[in-house]
């Protein structure tokens, strides 16, 4: 049985506000109540299926493909509710879940799409064997002979596959094919002589890559199918909405269609600016926005479902007795001014506890919160101290409600870096 920390240096390891949470970490909390009115029903309809609580899954009718953002503010906890939605389907025999954090598999600095199309084909090979799902041979021959052909006679990349294939076990089928496109990828990420060559191949002969690709893709829909285990494959990547705003809008604007080339399912956690980049992305993707947690309405009333949801967050990681004063929703404590100044955000609450215990003792002391709020409003300050002044007062227009038009600018991606609602922290910074 899982139990949080008494002993503070230990709850501070808890505090790791960039590690996404897997979907069994007794650490989780359902927050999808504390969000407001934005609920899953509206991205299951965004993929094209609808799905509740009650739906007979027998009945569920999902669509042969779809490509569908997962967009939501910086630390608002998409990677955690991604990994939590992956094993919601799996478990439900809706969709065979093949999940690519593209921030571990690949280069997130320097990110193409022929890049991800390798990884994807590498990590469903991968999964099948772990599996121990066989496919017909019949279904793997393209894929091997589009490496063959494409990738090995080419004269800037044959010296890479003669490199590739000495070093291959003696395999054959999907453990094959596995190690063939594990090794492209590693390939694509380390930055090796051959990254771009094997780019420009790829990008030469995406189309041919496609059609082999998705051959293996309808088997593998067929095999599970047959097995019971699942009816569609989805594609989940995670990891491309850290993508700078200049890669991001290359990756999911420029090179949407060469995205979209693979006809499955796909799931994509995004950069919430790309909503607000001159409706371009709207365009090309369906799109769904995972709000941050809701913790104040507009008049200021607190609001119980966000505070509950926030405070479960907190108490899952420090135990209750390390605060001096934890306060409850009627009797504000530190907890409670934790909550307030993060504005509803996940990755801000972390943040000021961790460095609130860089002021504590043996205890959170509401001095030790002060301290950490103010640390963090230093940190922002210097985000802002470069700033034109007029972001200033786009930044009150925002919390005020109103929505200016920023157009899509830099004043149009500070919007999306921060959300609708300004966390308290920021204005005690500027």
């Amino acid at each position: 049985m899982y139990t949080p920390p008494k002993k503070i240096a230990e709850a501070a390891r808890q505090l790791d506000f960039s590690q996404p949470l897997e979907f069994n970490d007794p650490r989780y909390v359902d927050t999808e109540k504390g969000r407001g009115v934005v609920n899953y029903n509206q991205l299951f309809k965004k993929m094209g299926f609808e799905l509740t609580d009650s739906s007979d899954i027998s009945n569920v009718s999902l669509p042969e493909s779809g490509h569908t953002l997962f967009c939501g503010h910086i630390g608002c906890g998409k990677s955690t509710e991604l990994r939590k939605l992956g094993e919601k389907f799996s478990r439900s025999g809706l969709f065979y879940v093949v999940f690519v954090d593209v921030a571990l598999e690949l280069d997130t600095n320097n990110l193409q799409y022929p890049d991800l199309l390798m990884a994807l084909a590498g990590r469903l090979c991968e999964k099948l064997k772990n599996d121990g799902i066989e496919i017909n041979s019949v279904f793997l021959t393209n894929l091997q002979s589009w490496f063959d052909q494409k990738i090995a006679t080419s004269e800037t990349t044959k010296s890479f596959a003669v490199e590739l294939k000495a070093g291959l076990k003696a395999t054959m089928g999907i453990p094959l094919l596995a190690e063939i496109f594990g090794k492209l990828t590693n390939s694509l990420k380390m930055g090796t002589t051959y990254k771009e060559e094997l780019r420009r191949v790829i990008k030469n002969h995406v189309t041919e890559f496609a059609n082999s690709f998705h051959q293996l893709i309808t088997a593998v829909e067929r095999e599970t199918q047959n097995r019971g285990l699942a009816d569609k494959v989805l594609f989940i990547v995670d990891g491309t909405d850290k993508l700078s705003g200049k890669d991001s809008e290359s990756f999911f604007i420029e090179d949407a269609n060469q995205l979209k080339v693979i006809r499955a399912n796909f799931l994509y956690g995004a950069p919430i600016h790309l909503i607000y980049s001159n409706n371009q992305i709207q365009q090309r993707f369906k799109y769904f926005i995972l709000p941050m947690i809701k913790i104040t309405a507009k008049d200021g009333t607190k609001l119980r479902d966000g505070y509950e949801v926030m405070r479960e967050i907190v108490l899952r990681r420090v135990d209750i007795t390390l605060f001096e004063n934890p306060g409850t929703f009627e009797n504000s404590g530190t907890i409670d001014k934790i909550i307030e100044y993060s504005g509803g955000s996940p990755r801000e609450l972390m943040r000021i506890l961790k460095n609130a215990y860089l002021f504590a003792e043996d205890k959170f002391t509401e001095e030790a919160v002060n301290d950490g709020i103010n640390r963090l409003a230093t940190e922002y300050k210097r985000m802002f101290a470069f700033k034109d002044a007029s972001y200033f007062k786009i930044l009150a227009a925002i919390d005020n409600g109103i929505d200016a038009d920023m157009g899509s600018g830099p004043a149009s991606k500070l919007r999306g870096r921060l959300g609708g609602t300004i966390a308290p922290v920021v204005f005690e910074a500027v």
